[in-house]
């Protein structure tokens, strides 16, 4: 009797075991994003001046991912892979988050205002503010203005606000030097930046120079 009623427990065991190995797990559907650590000097190019602010070490743009490989792949396989970057696209609008917020002098004097677009906690796109009255300008244009009263804590506030109400665009072009997909980012009515996807339809491409712009000037 006793080893018929091992048996019945070693048969329960296993088959709840077995049950078990086919219960999916949950997981982690946040789309992965690619960082950018160790960039390759291609022409030293320096950060812009910021106001009251140290120059730190010149640093250069990291060198386009991915373009050795985008030769040996197909126009058709790319293509096949666009789905994919639209899924991933459509899974980032609701995980952005408010970065850090910063003033700089564009080469020639004039003060540009940025909010840094995050994803997973670095920049992936970049809003730019009036620094007359601290609104969301649209991308290619420029406010011209070498001086500003608008305050920090106010473009801070708008850039939260502004976040929650980006969307992304399910149309895309192909950006061969970056080796990307680049999807067009719309607040209200007009376009204020850009995500890019690496060619594989997977990956989320980090936002480098703002990135590290945010890093140095960022409050």
């Amino acid at each position: 009797m006793n080893k018929i009623i091992e048996a019945v427990i070693f048969v329960a065991v296993l088959g709840s075991f077995c049950i078990g190995q086919n219960i999916p797990v949950p997981q982690n559907v946040s789309p992965p994003i690619l960082l950018q650590q160790n960039p390759v000097p291609v022409g030293n190019k320096p950060l812009p001046p910021a106001p009251e602010a140290t120059l730190p070490p010149s640093f250069s743009p990291p060198s386009a991912p991915g373009i050795p490989v985008i030769q040996t792949i197909s126009a058709k396989a790319l293509m096949e892979n666009l789905p994919r970057a639209l899924v991933t696209v459509q899974k980032l609008s609701t995980q952005f988050m408010p970065g850090k917020v910063w003033i700089i002098r564009a080469p020639d004097g004039q003060r540009e205002i940025k909010g840094g677009v995050l994803y997973q906690g670095v920049v992936v796109a970049v809003l730019h503010f009036s620094p007359m009255d601290g609104s969301i300008l649209p991308s290619g244009v420029n406010s011209h203005s070498y001086v500003g009263n608008v305050s920090i804590q106010s473009v801070k506030s708008g850039l939260s606000a502004a976040v929650s109400k980006l969307k992304i665009l399910p149309a895309a072009e192909f950006i061969e030097p970056e080796a990307s997909w680049s999807f067009p980012l719309v607040y209200q009515d007009f376009i204020v930046a850009h995500i890019k996807i690496l060619y594989d339809g997977i990956h989320v491409i980090q936002n480098y120079p703002e990135n590290q712009e945010m890093t140095f000037y960022g409050q």
